[in-house]
Formats: structure tokens, C-alpha cells, sequence
């Protein structure tokens, strides 16, 4: 192997937090490589618009993606190729250009665009670079049928059997985990974590994450928490890049010490590292972080779709407790501040299910083809 493209989209950082993973891990093993959007290959314009649109969708209307999950399943049961299909086929050409211009000789898609257009391109007998797919949540995204690929990393054994179910060839399914980056699998321990965020020993850390466009529907959410939360608690929000939504928050609570925003950080880890407890959008990429990070975890606000499994897979297997409303995530969250043994509980399981290694796994299984 000589170099790779690995192809990502800017819709939520999940997908570019896994390439970026798998990136260090094909550096690690000393193999060149390079990360692209592919809807840039149509044009630039497109690619800000295909990312603009996703964002102010999570953020304003997340029910839409309830909807984008019946659309699926109707061109599931069609066999036909979805519009989804013919929009990335149509910068193919670009692309394939691209990578005989680069000399690339394995791409590996982290999003559905960069499999679907890739399929589009293996079309032609001619083309035969390997192609791999990583899906980045614990279930079958919708339109995932489109595609033909040489392989797919998947998180589990579940998920391997909804492919294989899509029509998929089971000898083509590797079940690899989620890929994340190395800091999540050798965090810190808290107290060193703590000392790195000037955060004092003795608070209890309540750390709520509201995805990388920063959701707005966390007001809620902090005025249930403070309902309950006792004089040693304290909320850490990381806002993501929303910085309207810390504007709001900082102006609503500006007097309460309690509350702390941080707009967006690459130092994620760290501050799971120093929490007691996670709460947070069930988001499939973020989910695996505080897994591996071995951090409790309280799942709220799920998006329709990918996430509501992502949350119903965690709380099922004892990595996450799922909580249903606002009140419920604030009680589950001091249940597992409170409540040494069932946090260990929960962390144990995580350690027990959620693999560290995914990102190398996938290097090897693709050095091996």
C-alpha cells in the first residue's frame, strides 16, 4: 500500500473525527494518506451548502431525519437507486481523476457520499483501487444498499447482520468498532485532567456535550439539572461551534456559578477525562469517545434515526442509561455522580464491549487485502 484518500463530509464532526482517527493510525504505520470532502470534487459552493444545510437542520429541525429514515426504507424495498445515489454520482468523474492524478491505490469512506460516489465510480471494470466503508453509528444508515464496496467496518455483530439483511456480502463486513482517536483509549486520569483544566478536586463534574453544531435545546435540560444539582456540583457545556447557543446560555446564567460554557475545543478528552458523569446527544462517533474514555453516560435529545438506535443499543447493553426527558436525564445523571457502584457497573461494560483499537484494526484488515 502507498497512499490513501480518505473521504469524509462536514455534516456533524462525527465522520471527521473518525477520519481523522483512522488518519493517525495510517501515520502511525507509516503509510501516506490524505482526508477529503468529496462533494468538494462538485464543487466548493456545494460542499458549504451541503454542510450548512445539515447543520441548521440539527440545530433548528432534527425531526427531519425521522423522515430521511422512512425515504430510505421505501428505496430500500424499490431496489431502485435513490436520488441520494444519483447527486454524488454526478462529480465521479472528478473524482476519479483525482485519485490517478494523487497515485492513491485504497480510499476509505467515513460518510455515505464518499461510498456512494465511489460506487459510482467502480462502475467501470477498469477502476479497481480498493474501496472501504466505516460506518460511524450502531446501525444501518439509511441508503446504505446504494453501495457496493469492497468492505465495511462495522461497530458490532447486530450491525453486521442489518448489512447482510441490505444485501451486503457477509465476507465483505468487518466488525472493527468505531474508530476514534488515541486520546480517548489513554486518557488521562481525572486528577491530572483535572489539574490540566484548573477544575478543583473535590467538585462533582457534570459534563454536558451538545455535539459538534452545538444543539439549541439544551435551556431545558441546565434548568433541570440546577433543580437538583447540590453546592459541590458543577455543569461544563461544551457548545460545539454554535456560538449563539453559549451566548444564550452565558446570558441566562450569567450570575450562576454553577455553569460553565466552552465553545468549541479539540480537548474533548480531557474534559471527559475530569467529568463524573457525561450527558450528551446519543451521536454515534461521541458515544464511542466516552466509551472508550470510560466515562458514565446519560443519553438525551435524540435525532430520529441513527441516534434514537445509537441510544436504544448503549442503554440495552448497560454502557448508557437513555433518558427519555430533561427530568429523567438530571435524575440519571446524579443516580451515576451519587452512585459509585452502578457507575462502575456501567464502566465495566464499556470496557467489556466498546473496542479501543478500532482505528488500527481497520488499517490492518485493509493492509491485508
Amino acid at each position: 500500500m502507498n497512499k490513501v484518500l480518505i473521504l469524509t463530509c462536514s455534516t456533524g464532526e462525527g465522520h471527521n473525527s473518525a477520519a481523522r482517527a483512522i488518519e493517525s493510525a495510517l501515520l502511525l504505520a507509516n503509510i501516506p494518506c490524505e482526508i477529503a470532502d468529496p462533494v468538494a470534487f462538485q464543487s466548493e459552493r456545494m460542499q458549504h451548502a451541503v454542510s450548512s444545510i445539515y447543520n441548521n437542520m440539527i440545530k433548528k429541525t432534527p425531526s427531519v431525519f425521522g423522515a430521511i429514515y422512512k425515504i430510505g426504507d421505501f428505496y430500500a424495498h424499490t431496489k431502485l437507486p435513490s436520488p441520494v445515489y444519483w447527486a454524488n454520482a454526478q462529480y465521479a468523474e472528478a473524482l476519479r481523476a483525482y485519485i490517478s492524478d494523487h497515485a492513491f491505490d485504497v480510499v476509505v469512506c467515513t460518510h455515505l457520499y464518499g461510498m456512494e460516489v465511489m460506487t459510482a465510480i467502480r462502475q467501470d471494470p477498469q477502476f479497481t483501487i480498493p474501496c472501504y466503508g466505516v460506518l460511524t453509528d450502531y446501525v444501518c444508515i439509511p441508503f446504505l444498499e446504494d453501495t457496493r464496496l469492497d468492505g465495511y467496518f462495522v461497530p458490532t455483530e447486530e450491525t453486521k447482520q442489518e448489512l447482510i439483511e441490505k444485501g451486503i456480502n457477509s465476507d465483505h463486513i468487518f466488525i472493527s468498532g468505531i474508530p476514534v482517536d488515541h486520546v480517548f483509549s489513554d486518557p488521562l486520569d481525572q486528577t491530572h485532567a483535572r489539574q490540566r483544566l484548573s477544575i478543583p478536586a473535590e467538585e462533582k463534574m457534570y459534563l454536558i456535550m451538545t455535539g459538534g453544531v452545538g444543539c439549541e435545546n439544551m435551556m431545558g435540560l441546565c434548568d433541570h439539572m440546577l433543580q437538583s444539582l447540590k453546592a459541590e456540583g458543577k455543569i461544563y457545556i461544551l457548545t460545539g461551534k454554535n456560538d449563539s447557543l453559549k451566548q444564550k446560555i452565558d446570558e441566562r446564567y450569567n450570575r450562576n456559578k454553577q455553569i460553565t460554557t466552552v465553545p468549541f475545543t479539540r480537548d474533548v478528552a480531557t474534559y471527559m477525562a475530569a467529568s463524573d458523569v457525561l450527558i450528551s446527544k446519543p451521536g454515534g462517533l461521541s458515544s464511542t469517545e466516552a466509551a472508550v474514555a470510560n466515562v458514565p453516560i446519560v443519553h438525551v435529545h435524540a435525532i430520529p434515526g441513527c441516534e434514537t438506535y445509537n441510544a436504544h443499543f448503549f442503554s440495552e447493553h448497560g454502557l448508557s442509561m437513555y433518558a427519555k426527558s430533561e427530568s429523567e436525564a438530571a435524575s440519571y445523571a446524579n443516580q451515576l455522580v451519587y452512585d459509585a457502584e452502578k457507575a462502575r457497573t456501567m464502566q465495566k461494560m464499556q470496557r467489556e464491549m466498546i473496542p479501543k483499537n478500532a482505528a488500527n484494526r481497520i488499517v490492518k484488515e485493509i493492509c491485508q487485502q
